[in-house]
């Protein structure tokens, strides 16, 4: 499914352990939309859905993603899309960070679409595809290097995936919505991925993140003895120009083994 002459992901194994919420995110959709299918629909879908009434129901801001609204064709895509993306992503971040990912996406979502709903948009508002989407754009950037074979013939950048994914969330909630001026507020969940995996993160830790008092140095560029004062610089310029092009080299296969890991140097 990957083409990339260094590494390729594999497609993750789910667990309770390892993936719970990209268990509780498939197994959701699977029941709910059974329960649908079974005449529970009046109940179900006010309940968890976005609607104009959803100021009666607040907690429909963080239940519209668990909601089956689908053919079973298309909520077997979207299940299968769910399991690889977000079980690579749950297994590289952590449960506990993906979880907050995903709430924070799916409120910022929710505050967009709600006023359009409670302004005069006649619609439901629910299902995995929105949902999903601001995951997938984050792990296409994170795997930007990457091309996914589509179908296991057709070789795709994972940056076009990412744009296809936008589009498709787009389509997904002006359908939904009724308008297609209403699709734009549908991808405040993806624009704010794209920003935190490029470099919001960063910008957030540093301004609000906790201080680091007393931290050990376990920089990669540290181990360096002559940078750290171990060592008396060499003054023989071509063997200065061999170590700093080994360094390089080094440097480069680091960076090449965390790029995706989900790690990073405070510094």
């Amino acid at each position: 499914m990957y083409q990339n002459s260094q590494q390729s992901p594999q497609m993750p194994k789910l667990s309770s352990r390892d993936t719970p919420v990209t268990l509780v995110l498939i197994l959701a959709n699977v029941i709910t939309f059974l329960l649908i299918h079974f005449g529970q629909r009046l109940w179900l879908v006010p309940g968890m859905a976005l609607t104009p009434e959803s100021l009666r129901h607040p907690w429909t801001v963080l239940t519209w993603p668990l909601l089956g609204l689908y053919s079973p064709f298309g909520l077997l895509c979207l299940s299968l899309w769910t399991w690889t993306i977000g079980g690579s992503m749950e297994r590289s971040w952590g449960t506990e960070r993906l979880l907050k990912f995903v709430l924070a996406t799916t409120l910022l979502t929710s505050a967009t679409v709600l006023p359009m709903l409670i302004w005069g948009a006649d619609g439901i508002f629910g299902g995995l595809g929105v949902a999903i989407a601001p995951l997938t754009v984050a792990w296409c950037w994170l795997n930007r290097q990457q091309t996914i074979l589509f179908s296991f013939i057709f070789p795709v950048p994972a940056l076009a995936i990412a744009a296809i994914t936008a589009g498709m969330a787009y389509f997904e909630t002006s359908q939904s919505l009724g308008s297609p001026w209403t699709g734009f507020v549908g991808l405040s969940g993806c624009a704010a991925a794209w920003w935190w995996v490029r470099g919001g993160r960063e910008w957030a830790e540093a301004r609000f993140g906790k201080k680091k008092k007393d931290a050990p140095n376990l920089r990669f560029a540290d181990l360096d003895k002559d940078i750290r004062g171990g060592k008396k610089p060499r003054s023989n310029p071509l063997q200065k120009a061999r170590d700093e092009r080994k360094r390089k080299e080094r440097d480069d296969k680091i960076a090449e083994m965390f790029r995706n890991s989900g790690f990073k140097d405070d510094d």
